[in-house]
């Protein structure tokens, strides 16, 4: 009987001393895990170093909103953002390749991983920062109108669109959004910016939402008197800038290095002369301004 009891007794301290030496090892392991998470923490940003590697700068753009981003005469891919990101591109040392798409393809592109950088006059908006980084505004301005000459005088603000028949490039827009708060009635064309005009000229709709410079260059090249841009009406006060997708701050501070430079260089300012016909570099004044709320 005693026999019976010491063996008992010595098989149920082997077992609590193999429990013990299995809890320290679980909790050896444990430490081990907590302490490589602590060394690795977050994982790295290769944004910028991917980037730098291939050599290549990846930018989605539509080359159908003139002067920002178009093709010329000679089927080059031109405009005011085309040639400044180009001359970024440069200033990091990286050949550069446009992925041309409908505007609305474009941020979920850069969100999909498919392009490195979003150039087409995008606005920044608290809306589109939940998903993308901006590169430093490289261009301040604000929405207007094109109208029929004779009814020029008919919009003393921004406020009188409500109501009214108005063009837009598309639907996704902020000028699309605009309409929609003022209680415009919008409606999207995807023919191209003359069947736009035409189409305020003959009556069919009263106004066409734009940024006022580009509607003031697009009419300039249409050429035809009956169009006017109503400079009264001023809406939407933007700063534009190159897109990222959200986190990839070292591509995004090698962006605002350049464009920086570009901007104290003076080239953004002769870029936007020689595509808007003025210089876009800095804010504009917007107490006259009504916001993109209606508001």
């Amino acid at each position: 009987m005693k026999k019976l009891l010491s063996l008992m007794t010595a098989l149920i301290l082997i077992l609590v001393l193999a429990a013990c030496g299995a809890t320290e090892d679980s909790e050896q392991d444990n430490e081990e895990v907590t302490d490589n998470e602590e060394t690795t923490g977050e994982s790295e940003d290769t944004s910028w170093t991917e980037v730098e590697e291939s050599g290549k700068l990846v930018v989605g753009t539509s080359g159908t909103y003139a002067p920002i981003t178009y093709y010329n005469e000679s089927n080059e891919l031109t405009g005011f953002e085309v040639e400044l990101v180009k001359e970024v591109a440069d200033k990091l040392g990286l050949e550069i390749e446009f992925n041309t798409m409908d505007f609305d393809g474009i941020l979920p592109s850069l969100r999909n991983g498919q392009i490195d950088v979003a150039a087409h006059d995008f606005a920044i908006t608290e809306e589109r920062k939940e998903t993308f980084d901006f590169v430093i505004p490289h261009k301040y301005s604000y929405g207007s109108v094109v109208v029929r000459a004779e009814d020029a005088d008919r919009f003393s603000d921004a406020n009188d669109l409500e109501g009214v028949d108005v063009a837009l490039g598309s639907l996704t827009s902020n000028y699309a959004i605009f309409a929609d708060n003022i209680g415009a009635n919008g409606t999207a064309y995807d023919g191209g910016t003359e069947a736009i005009l035409r189409d305020v000229m003959n009556g069919n709709t009263d106004a066409y939402l734009n940024d006022r410079l580009v509607l003031q260059r697009t009419l300039d090249e249409f050429g035809d008197d009956r169009l006017v841009v109503a400079d009264q009406v001023k809406y939407h006060a933007t700063e534009s800038a190159m897109a990222v997708l959200k986190g990839n701050t070292a591509l995004k501070e090698k962006l605002d290095e350049a464009v920086q430079e570009l901007i104290e260089d003076g080239t953004v300012a002769r870029l936007s002369e020689e595509f808007l016909g003025e210089d876009v570099s800095e804010p504009v004044d917007e107490a006259e301004v009504v916001g993109l709320d209606g508001e």
